[in-house]
């Protein structure tokens, strides 16, 4: 128990005495789904002055604030009824399979639950299946049309222009670089995209059925049929109502009989109609748990973006503008260090949402992992995609989580180079060029690879993808033999690689906040305290590892600061878009 906890409480308590005092008017309250949904509400780092006196934009709501916020709706039995009101909702498949257990959780506790959407694409319905009844206005519009992707082919757009993408990989099914090198799919691109969409798809059809109560076959062919009319979709067993949103308070306590006689009157002055109030104004009134702080923590470190070497980067701006962040090696590693170094945290979550990058950042990432889960366990907690790189900084966690729709494996490599030198040629540019050594120009731009280039970056690309396979073996319970049998750069969704072994569970922050309790020895009932950790502020030094004392941060910095330019990449083909239609 921390010293401020008996007074913040005390507090709490005084506040929620004087909210229970409001008896009505929390009945139904409507919730906007609108966003991304990230995982963790963003720690940002103050401005310098005088932007800091700028004021700030409200971020996004994340999946944590969501969380505490349906927590407080389940727990207080003022409340009925819980409108979802869909809004511009942008979240991934992983973030959409976290917000329908949160609603499910709602549905267990005996709230009555309501999807009111304007018009709904596939990953909307699939959200809004979860509640107990799905209203659409008669103007909207169910565009269930399924699900789709896309791969572009640019090599003979850069041959216009006299560039050639001469970039190798390994194995078969890593295709990042086939945007680039190849004019056409291949049979096992096709392959590997139409298992991903295939799982996906069963996903849908198998949560959706059994929550509209309908056969899987029946669902799959009334999403051929679409778009559908909300009347239509009605008749079909797809929706539930088909109303304006300001007839939900007489629909609410009417049934839909008197809801059609009463459309014309939109009395809101019907004695009986219940009142249907914002999350934000539910929120002045509704009661807070009592909250301890506890001796033994449980640490999240986020891990989100492109792998890279060097420290983590983001847009300095407060502005939350759609552009991924990086995640630097440097910057995670000293995090993970920090949380090593913690007596107080029992335990670690790592949250993964990156489709990898430097395989030589990974690597670095890795073994700070690898050393953590030595003194305390690690779970590692997969997003929308964790994929090679991402995958490769997950293998040594203690378990690992993931939901059934994210994107993970794709344990392979790729690397090579762009040579500009006709496009330079085209545009008069001339150039000369002085040398030492016989194989200063490997990575040159203005020449492709010759024989003996080609075979000197093969054998590094074989080395990394050897030392890829070791690091999975090594972290999950499997041979190099069984590795290379679900590796060769394939990515599987969640799904399929929690049958393959690559994933010990599915679900969401909640199951591996679980696992973490059940892993570090902690009292599974109990509610511990659960902290972000930062990266410190100064350098942190990290303890030798067992059998290898002579490591030494210098030694990683120098690894760092040595490298010009990386040219080995564990990472995923982050260009597939799986589209619901």
């Amino acid at each position: 128990m921390h010293l401020f906890d008996l007074p913040r409480n005390g507090v709490r308590f005084i506040r929620n005495a004087i909210r229970s005092l409001r008896r009505k008017g929390l009945d139904v309250v409507v919730l906007p789904l609108e966003g991304s949904f990230p995982e963790r509400t963003p720690r940002r780092a103050p401005l310098p002055f005088p932007l800091s006196m700028l004021p700030m934009l409200p971020s996004e709501v994340s999946l944590e604030e969501m969380r505490e916020t349906i927590a407080w709706l389940r727990d207080d039995e003022r409340v009925d009824t819980v409108v979802f009101r869909f809004r511009d909702l942008q979240a991934g498949g992983a973030a959409l399979c976290a917000l329908r257990s949160m609603i499910l959780g709602l549905r267990d506790r005996g709230k009555r639950t309501i999807a009111w959407l304007p018009s709904a694409d596939t990953w909307d319905y699939y959200l809004a299946s979860a509640c107990h009844e799905i209203i659409l206005p008669p103007s909207g519009r169910l565009n269930i049309l399924g699900l789709r992707t896309e791969a572009l082919f640019l090599k003979d757009t850069l041959a216009m222009a006299g560039i050639k993408a001469d970039l190798e990989s390994i194995a078969e099914y890593k295709v990042t670089p086939d945007m680039f090198r190849r004019s056409s799919m291949t049979e096992a691109h096709r392959e590997m995209l139409d298992a991903i969409l295939d799982s996906l798809f069963e996903h849908l059809l198998t949560t959706i059925a059994e929550r509209r109560d309908l056969a899987k076959d029946q669902l799959s062919g009334l999403i051929d049929q679409m778009p559908m009319s909300p009347r239509a979709a009605l008749e079909r067993g797809l929706i539930d109502r088909v109303l304006y949103e300001d007839e939900l308070p007489a629909h609410l306590v009417l049934g839909e009989t008197e809801t059609k006689a009463l459309d014309s009157s939109h009395d809101e002055d019907v004695p009986g109609y219940p009142a249907l109030v914002t999350a934000d104004h539910a929120s002045r009134w509704l009661k807070r748990p009592a909250t301890w702080t506890t001796r033994q923590r449980i640490g999240v470190v986020s891990l989100e973006g492109m792998i890279v070497p060097g420290k983590s980067r983001r847009m300095p701006s407060p502005l939350p503008l759609p552009v991924q962040g990086q995640a630097g090696a440097e910057t995670i590693t000293a995090t993970l260090r920090q949380a090593e170094a913690d007596p107080r945290l029992a335990a670690v979550i790592l949250h993964i949402d990156s489709p990898g990058g430097s395989s030589l950042a990974s690597d670095l990432i890795w073994r700070q992992v690898r050393r953590l889960r030595e003194s305390k366990p690690v779970v590692a907690l997969m997003g929308d995609q964790a994929a090679s790189g991402g995958y490769y900084v997950a293998a040594p966690a203690s378990r690992i989580v993931a939901q059934p729709t994210t994107l993970t494996g794709s344990i392979g490599i790729w690397g090579g180079k762009f040579v500009l030198g006709e496009l330079y040629d085209r545009l008069e540019i001339g150039h000369r060029e002085l040398q030492r050594g016989a194989g200063a120009d490997l990575y040159s731009e203005f020449r492709p690879f010759d024989e003996e280039a080609r075979r000197k970056v093969r054998q590094e690309l074989s080395e990394t993808y050897a030392r890829f396979k070791r690091v999975v073996a090594e972290g999950r319970p499997l041979s190099e033999d069984e590795v290379e049998e679900i590796a060769r750069g394939r990515i599987w969704t969640g799904e399929q690689a929690s049958q393959i072994g690559l994933v010990d569970e599915l679900g969401d922050f909640q199951t591996a906040l679980a696992l973490a309790k059940e892993l570090a020895e902690l009292d599974p009932e109990r509610e511990y305290t659960v902290v972000q950790v930062t990266p410190p502020r100064e350098d942190v030094l990290p303890r030798p590892f067992p059998g290898d004392g002579d490591q030494t941060w210098r030694a990683l910095r120098d690894l760092i600061l040595q490298l010009n330019s990386e040219h080995v990449w564990a990472m995923a083909p982050w260009l597939i878009r799986v589209r619901g239609q």
